[in-house]
């Protein structure tokens, strides 16, 4: 700032610091008092309305994935889309789980911990094909590979020093269900049995599952070897992403070739559900594939996969009962094959698979400060959800949140929040939101009044001129309060000249 504005600002000061000594005229009007009004009391009757029931609740700042806590996404979810309440099975515990979806369509006591017989060899078979490169390598059984054989218990019929192939002792474990097999596999994989199990119990860690303890690879009774329906369905859709896995799974009949100790062995899937097995037929068009297991212990129980009209559906039936005939050998029901029939014409009837989420879809637009234009979200994937059948598109909401206010710059792809898809109080789906294009800092032209000014010259002219405004205003009141002042002394002038003249008059008679 120059000297001469410095100049100008403290004679303004100045002449505002002596203008403030000026008494208030005797003319002034007194301020009025203010209005005091008693406060009106009203009141509002509140309003009543109906509790709307389709909006979720969720925690304020709730970070989680909301198809899984609030929502039946994935195995690990919180809320199944029906449960016991909607059906019950004669079976200890139940899961119908959709693959298409990754949607878990019925649970039932699916964390309760129980005995899994053969449905272990799901494991076996798992580790079998992640730990072995070659499957075509021959493997010789030796008496370890055959310790703990239960005398009836369903084998291949293996014997000390048979030669077999990694490929064929697993159709025998699971077409079959073989136990010696399963012991034969465990031994050339780890070197021993109790090695294997180590393997199969931290697989099962790795895979979430959180109610398993594996004792054999095998499924032979032992009271602490058990598992869950909701880790059972997680260890079978781990081993479906294995093509020769479903290949087996599926597989009716097999031949094992002859050995250097066997003939040809001829196999035959213990699955009913896909290979007649004579009477009851129980039969069903829609299982392509599944492993059985019974013990005393355990009842019967069965892991199948299902599709129909796109869903591919996952189930697993523990502890189901059968009934046997007058002669207590031949079966009036097995139990485990009707019970997953029925949960099938469940879920088939009652739920159907709907695309929710895909990458052209709009998934709205946000306000970003200082940015040249909004930004608009993006899907990243497909996302489907199971659904009830009969279910409109309109009745699927969806809901946008972001991470928190945007500001420029904004990159493409950027995460920006996240995307919620609902159908009614469920979660049906969730994924990252992301920016679908950049969002560049908005440019100001030049001399655009809404810039802040950056210089302090500009601020001190502002402060001069109004400095300078109050000292006319206080100038003016001046120059009226003296003139009013020296009106009032020639009036008073006049009055005493004129009173002098009236006594002069009077002194004068």
């Amino acid at each position: 700032m120059n000297m001469k504005k410095i100049k100008l600002l403290s004679l303004a000061l100045a002449l505002i610091m002596a203008l403030s000594c000026v008494p208030a005229p005797a003319w002034a009007e007194p301020e009025e008092p203010p209005q005091t009004t008693a406060p009106v009391e009203t009141t509002t009757p509140p309003e009543t309305t109906e509790p709307v029931e389709t909006e979720p609740t969720m925690p304020a700042g709730f970070l989680g994935d909301a198809s899984v806590e609030y929502g039946s996404r994935t195995l690990d979810a919180k809320k199944p889309l029906a449960d016991k309440d909607d059906y019950t099975g004669k079976v200890k515990a139940a899961i119908v789980y959709d693959l298409t979806s990754d949607t878990l369509v019925f649970a039932q006591d699916i964390d309760e911990k129980l005995y899994p017989a053969s449905l272990t060899k799901v494991m076996t078979a798992l580790l079998t094909i992640e730990m072995e490169s070659d499957l075509e390598q021959m493997v010789t059984v030796t008496p370890d590979g055959l310790k703990g054989m239960e005398p009836g218990g369903s084998n291949v019929a293996l014997k000390v020093d048979e030669q077999m192939s990694v490929r064929d002792l697993l159709y025998g474990l699971m077409v079959k269900s073989g136990n010696d097999a399963a012991s034969v596999l465990a031994v050339h994989n780890s070197g021993s049995i109790e090695a294997f199990v180590e393997v199969m119990n931290r697989r099962a860690q790795e895979l979430g599952c959180t109610g398993t303890n594996f004792m054999n690879p095998h499924g032979l009774h032992h009271d602490d070897h058990y598992t869950t329906a909701r880790d059972m369905a997680k260890i079978l859709k781990e081993a479906m992403k294995y093509p020769l896995f479903e290949e087996i799974f599926t597989t009716k009949e097999y031949t094992i070739p002859a050995t250097n100790l066997s003939e040809a062995r001829e196999l035959k899937t213990t699955n009913f559900l896909i290979r007649s097995n004579g009477y009851p037929v129980v039969t069903d068009s829609r299982v392509l594939g599944g492993k059985t297991g019974n013990t005393s212990k355990a009842g019967r129980c069965l892991c199948t996969l299902a599709e129909k009209d796109g869903m591919r559906l996952l189930t697993v039936v523990l502890g189901a009962k059968a009934t046997y005939g007058s002669d207590g050998y031949s079966f009036q029901r097995y139990g485990n094959f009707e019970e997953t029939s029925a949960l099938l014409d469940f879920a088939y009837k009652n739920y159907t698979t709907m695309q929710v989420l895909t990458p052209s879809q709009v998934a709205g637009q946000f306000a970003v400060a200082g940015g040249e234009h909004n930004a608009f979200g993006a899907i990243s994937e497909n996302m489907a959800a199971s659904v009830p059948a009969g279910s409109d598109i309109s009745a699927i909401r969806y809901e946008y949140t972001l991470n928190e206010p945007l500001s420029a710059p904004v990159e493409k792809d950027q995460e920006i929040g996240v995307v919620r898809v609902w159908y009614g109080n469920t979660c049906l789906a969730q994924q990252p939101l992301r920016a679908a294009s950049a969002v560049a800092v908005e440019k100001k032209p030049a001399g655009d009044p809404s810039q802040p000014a950056d210089d302090s010259e500009g601020l001190w002219n502002k402060i001069l001129t109004v400095a300078l405004g109050v000292v006319a205003v206080l100038f003016v009141l001046v120059l009226v309060i003296r003139a009013r002042a020296a009106a009032n002394r020639r009036r008073r002038r006049r009055k005493q000249a004129a009173a002098r003249k009236k006594a002069a008059s009077r002194r004068s008679r």
